[in-house]
């Protein structure tokens, strides 16, 4: 029998995967817009939660453009002030900011499990780390440079103070074979497919972390009802100078055309960044959960690609 679940984020860049690689173990209850409920109504999702058979809750919904919702900052911070809490809730559901879709909706998500006793498993990220370590396990405390982060954050300790059973999942740089978006590795194949040149930043270390390796992750995790945080990252640590290199060698692109930069030049005027994100995975290991090497994950993503005829 199929495991019911309900999603939100389920057509976005991870949510699609699930349903690709997970459709026949997991009955999926989609909760956005199109179905008519917006994680920013707060009868809408108690209604859709409340009256739904699932025990879980995956909540990959998401505002996740790093310099976007630092232009959210200062709004959303006006917002925050306003004393009369229909008419804040009016402003959120109008202005769809970072705080009101990170913020605001998780924790639309979060009282409608508390009232109906579901689990909650949320999609984080490393972002939420300040960079001024050289590794990160989950015991370490969050401390986020950029507003993108803090909002993710502040939906973490939301759940964490909520009394539910909950799954916090922190991502790093996701990538797979196709989507209609392009994450950052199908961007970089674009661009040398195209012959443009790339000015990639060499002192910014990140864990590229390859999709079907996060859906294997979520479905161990909540089928053997794990709770707390845990790091669903790569195993492979690179700068994206690196990343750009072993992905022209892999589909046999021309390397000349990547050039090295720094990161004060190559995010000048742009949202601050934490600049090394070295997320541990020890604690899934232990679960028998294996993460691949970026190596071997684009290898397997040009295999697809191959395959497909993508």
């Amino acid at each position: 029998m199929k495991k019911k679940i309900l999603v939100t984020g389920l057509t976005g860049l991870v949510g699609s995967r699930f349903v690709e690689l997970l459709g026949d173990a997991y009955d999926f209850k989609v909760i956005n817009r199109t179905n008519g409920v917006d994680i920013l109504d707060k009868a809408a999702v108690l209604n859709v939660i409340s009256s739904s058979e699932a025990q879980i809750v995956l909540h990959m919904a998401g505002k996740t453009n790093v310099d976007g919702c630092e232009l959210d900052k200062a709004r959303d911070k006006e917002i925050l002030e306003i004393k009369d809490s229909k008419e804040q809730e009016k402003a959120w559901r109008d202005e769809q900011t970072a705080w009101a879709v990170n913020v605001f909706g998780t924790q639309n998500i979060v009282k409608a499990c508390q009232e109906a006793n579901k689990k909650i498993v949320y999609i984080s990220t490393d972002f939420v780390f300040d960079g001024k370590k050289r590794t990160y396990s989950e015991n370490d405390h969050p401390s986020p440079v950029n507003w993108y982060a803090k909002t993710k954050y502040e939906g973490e300790k939301f759940i964490q103070s909520s009394g539910l059973d909950y799954i916090i999942a922190r991502l790093a740089y996701p990538y797979r074979a196709y989507f209609a978006r392009n994450d950052f590795v199908r961007a970089l194949i674009v661009r040398l497919e195209r012959s443009e040149k790339l000015s990639m930043v060499t002192d910014h270390i990140m864990v590229p972390t390859f999709i079907d390796d996060i859906v294997n992750a979520l479905d161990v995790l909540i089928n053997l009802d794990q709770v707390g945080i845990f790091h669903v990252v790569g195993s492979q640590t690179v700068t994206p100078y690196e990343a750009a290199i072993k992905i022209a060698q892999t589909f046999d692109f021309d390397e000349s055309l990547i050039s090295e930069t720094s990161r004060r030049e190559y995010f000048a005027g742009k949202a601050p960044r934490p600049f090394c994100l070295h997320l541990k995975n020890d604690k899934i290991g232990k679960l028998g959960i294996e993460m691949s090497t970026f190596d071997k994950g684009i290898a397997e993503v040009k295999a697809q690609m191959e395959k497909f005829q993508i």
